[in-house]
């Protein structure tokens, strides 16, 4: 599906991974300061930084054999044009613990925001979850939730510091593109504003593909 365009100056960014055999994708928007404008080796340097911030917080739950392919950012700029960039990452989730054998088991995280609509706030899905994380196979320990939101809001709070060149500030958000069932008019980005996690684990079955009989 093609990517639906965000106002100007707003940039999204997938970050890419395998995890025993199987890919996992996590999509992102942050609003960029002086991106409408800024140049391809901003948004390079930029996209480096943000892949950084991400290994270093976000997945630091993660089982080592979650593993880093690449980070890919489109940024929306003034008069309709975008630019793209694509940066290779390498190294794994920052736990070297056991994991929970079902790949599509995941920690759930809930970004909020100061906006309110029937239904729930965009989430992102962290692949590996560890086997101690969990005793009874379908809620979190509370020590781990914590932690998991703890290393949430760090990833929020190092985007947040990112700037590069005509880049100036960043905000993590999310993009609206629909209201009541319709389309609105222009797109609204709204920033988040911190993070809780899920007590119950997730699941994203279609990461292990179609059904097999």
């Amino acid at each position: 599906m093609a990517t639906r365009r965000g106002p100007d100056g707003t940039a999204r960014v997938a970050i890419q991974g395998t995890h025993r055999g199987t890919n996992w994708a996590n999509v992102f928007w942050c609003n960029l300061s002086g991106g409408a404008t800024a140049p391809q080796a901003d948004l390079d340097a930029w996209l480096t930084s943000f892949a950084n911030a991400a290994k270093a917080n976000l997945y630091t739950p993660c089982v080592n054999t979650v593993t880093f392919v690449q980070a890919k950012a489109t940024l929306f700029q003034s008069g309709g044009t975008v630019l793209q960039s694509l940066s290779a990452m390498t190294g794994t989730g920052g736990a070297a613990v056991a994991e929970i054998d079902d790949n599509s088991a995941c920690y759930v995280v809930s970004w909020t925001s100061s906006v309110y609509w029937r239904g729930g706030k965009p989430r992102t899905y962290l692949p590996g979850v560890q086997q101690g994380s969990s005793t009874d196979g379908h809620t979190l320990v509370a020590g781990d939730r914590t932690a998991v939101a703890a290393d949430a809001a760090a990833f929020r709070t190092a985007v947040n510091a990112l700037t590069h060149g005509a880049i100036t500030a960043t905000s993590l958000g999310f993009v609206s593109f629909n209201s009541g069932n319709t389309a609105r008019p222009s797109p609204l980005f709204f920033n988040v504003t911190g993070a809780t996690v899920h007590g119950r684990l997730g699941s994203q079955r279609r990461r292990l593909g179609k059904w097999v009989i």
